[in-house]
């Protein structure tokens, strides 16, 4: 149920965002600023009388990472203050975690870095503890929809992280330390030389993550046999190197180049009441591209981009003790994803019109290796993805209305056909197999007034079988080549409101309601008594509310909330299952940061509330996991110019909290970081 305590905050924090009386003020110096957007899908910054014409009508949210680098933050604590999203994390820091949105599914979520797609995939889920974090100057989230140019939206939405530019006059560095043996590193520069831009990026974080939690040994109704223990085997060191060179234009047209390298070594600690001793989990991903934008060509009408991307990813899973899985040997499996696409954008300025086309091709695969000599190295799968998007946005009414009508169409052939007879492995397909996933997209975006902005969308997506789902495993998943794509239908309306009043604060709300039904989810099911299957059973429904808020004043005091209200149920044919909610996913959610800047020194508090979940799809009460109320403060000392000090704790009042699967969390932590950043001139 949900807290009354939480239920208060929101409309209080809503009406003193919404009577802030005050002009825009940079907000308290912090990390990670997070603010809702008009105007973020903009190719350039050049002239355009119809500039209007390239607002969004999507519902995004942005949150802006500081200039001052370092400290324990991770992408999963950036996102989860968004409303709409949700994070799951199995563990703690360093721990695999992923994204939701509008309880989505994790694989439902299209993450990219500068445009370039991340998701694996053999798995079709992409890590959030091993984004970068150093390099990244802003996290896009993007709740119903996209730009075109960042290709297919999944059903979940997209969230994209971009780097900053090259060419910067910048350095900066950070050393962090705090509780758990716990120690990071991150320095960035960035600047000319003979003419040519470039970022350079290091980050490095280690810890041993053994923490102690309560071990209720399987029985959470029993606290007799409940036992304090530290976590065990859930060490982790992760290191990351980021480049970009931008050399200077040629005849209009910008060349860059950027490669992002990452390297983790983690253990593999399992669920609160499993404890494993020597599992471990090593992690290798390259990711390089590569983009070319054109002036304006054609009588300052049209302008092109073109990208292309190399994805490659190692993982190698080692356990010696058998400790985890059906299968119980090793394995040493390779993935790769090269793609390029093209992006041209008309200036239709006669018709008042912005044309977009966007296309791409992608080659993706998978090599599975057994460390089993009986088994070995599995043939390739492999899959092309083709997308062609198209988009139209036209201003009718002046500039105060824009309507956004697109199309995108997508198709992937594989090679794979099903498993040989009696349960063997996969084997490859002489014939191709084809998918197929389309659908239009319609946007609305009104500006009555100024301050106001009305916005309106309705857009249908879907996502193919990753190729676990559709190729198998080793024989114990066995694989299904009748698969279709996931599809879902989101509906959603709200609004942007700006107050500003020079002198006191500046404040943003927005507000959305939202509807997404979704056909032919996949879930596996038992196939035998060794062997799973991943089938079309499943639907959904979701609806629900999102509302966030930012105030600004220029005392310095700045307050920023978001909340989220979803209905998540079953609609699929299983009498048993048909209108139970969906695990592990909040009905109420709200976080609240206020920061206080008094001098050098600004204070700040952060406050996490999740109402109880579900653990199971029958929704049996016995596995109904408790509300969280999480607290975090913090303070930030600047010691001169360019240098500061910060300090956090996190969940101070040490509340005992498990995610998914039982995974336990932290509790009380503590961590520090001495930063420095300086422009040069």
């Amino acid at each position: 149920m949900f807290d009354p305590r939480a239920a208060l905050a929101v409309p209080v924090c809503l009406l003193v965002c919404i009577s802030a009386t005050a002009a825009t003020k940079t907000p308290p110096d912090a990390d990670v600023r997070t603010y809702v957007v008009d105007t973020l899908d903009v190719t350039a910054d050049r002239p355009d009388p119809y500039d209007a014409i390239r607002e969004l009508s999507t519902f995004a949210t942005v949150h802006e990472i500081g200039d001052a680098r370092g400290g324990v933050v991770s992408i999963a604590d950036v996102l989860e203050e968004g409303a709409g999203v949700d994070v799951k994390r199995y563990g703690g820091l360093g721990a695999f975690s992923t994204a939701s949105i509008r309880a989505s599914s994790p694989a439902q979520v299209e993450i990219h870095l500068d445009g370039v797609p991340l998701r694996s995939p053999q798995w079709g889920v992409v890590n959030l503890s091993e984004l970068p974090l150093s390099s990244v100057e802003r996290v896009e989230v993007y709740r119903s929809g996209a730009p075109v140019g960042l290709g297919v939206a999944g059903i979940g939405g997209v969230i994209n992280l971009v780097t900053r530019p090259a060419g910067e006059d910048l350095l900066g560095c950070s050393v962090s330390t705090g509780s758990h043996g716990t120690l990071g590193a991150d320095v960035l520069k960035s600047g000319q030389l003979r003419s040519v831009g470039y970022l350079a990026s290091f980050h490095h974080l280690r810890s041993e993550g053994d923490f102690t939690y309560v071990d209720h040994h399987g029985t959470p109704e029993n606290t007799d046999d409940d036992a304090v223990v530290q976590r065990e085997n859930n060490q982790f060191q992760q290191s990351g190197l980021f480049l970009r060179v931008a050399p200077p234009p040629f005849r209009g047209w910008q060349f860059e180049f950027s490669d992002d390298l990452f390297l983790k070594e983690s253990g593999i600690p399992g669920i609160e009441n499993v404890h494993i001793k020597s599992a471990h989990f090593d992690v290798l991903r390259n990711v390089l591209s590569g983009s070319l934008e054109s002036p304006l060509l054609v009588g300052n009408a049209l302008e092109l981009r073109a990208m292309g991307f190399h994805h490659h990813q190692r993982d190698r899973f080692y356990n010696p003790d058998n400790e985890v899985g059906l299968s119980r040997s090793d394995t040493d499996n390779r993935s790769t994803a090269t793609g390029v696409n093209l992006l041209g954008t008309l200036h239709w300025y006669r018709g008042s019109q912005l044309i977009r086309l966007f296309s791409e091709l992608r080659d993706e695969r998978f090599v599975p290796e057994d460390m089993n000599p009986n088994i070995g190295v599995g043939f390739t799968r492999k899959r092309r993805v083709s997308t062609l998007n198209a988009e139209d946005r036209v201003l009718l009414w002046g500039e105060s209305l824009a309507l956004v009508v697109g199309y995108h169409y997508q198709e992937a052939v594989d090679n794979y056909a099903g498993p040989v007879p009696f349960g063997g492995p996969p084997a490859p397909l002489d014939e191709p197999h084809w998918t197929v996933a389309h659908g239009p997209s319609l946007g609305l975006r009104w500006s009555p007034a100024p301050s106001l902005v009305v916005r309106a969308n309705r857009a249908r997506y879907g996502r193919f079988p990753t190729m676990l789902e559709l190729f198998g495993a080793n024989g114990y998943v066995v694989g299904n080549a009748e698969l279709l794509p996931e599809e879902g239908t989101t509906t959603d309306v709200g609004f942007v409101l700006r107050s500003e009043r020079p002198g006191v604060a500046s404040s943003v709300l927005e507000a959305a309601v939202f509807l997404s039904e979704r056909d032919d989810l996949i879930t596996f099911l038992q196939n035998s008594q060794k062997s799973v299957k991943a089938f079309n059973l499943e639907s959904a429904r979701v609806s629900g509310l999102e509302l966030s808020a930012l105030c600004a004043w220029e005392r310095g005091l700045e307050l920023s909330v978001s909340y989220t209200l979803e209905e998540a149920r079953n609609t699929g044919p299983s009498p048993i299952y048909h209108g139970k909610r969906i695990p592990y996913v909040p009905r109420d959610k709200l976080f609240v940061r206020t920061a206080l800047a008094t001098g050098r020194i600004t204070f700040r508090h952060e406050y996490h509330f999740e109402s109880g979940t579900y653990r199971d799809r029958a929704n049996l009460p016995e596995n109904m996991s408790p509300a969280r109320h999480l607290h975090g403060v913090g303070a930030r000392v600047e010691l001169t110019e360019g240098l500061a000090l910060d300090a956090q704790v996190q969940n101070i009042f040490d509340a005992a909290v498990a995610d998914v699967e039982g995974y336990p969390l932290p509790g009380r932590t503590f961590y520090v970081t001495l930063k420095f950043a300086v422009g040069l001139s």
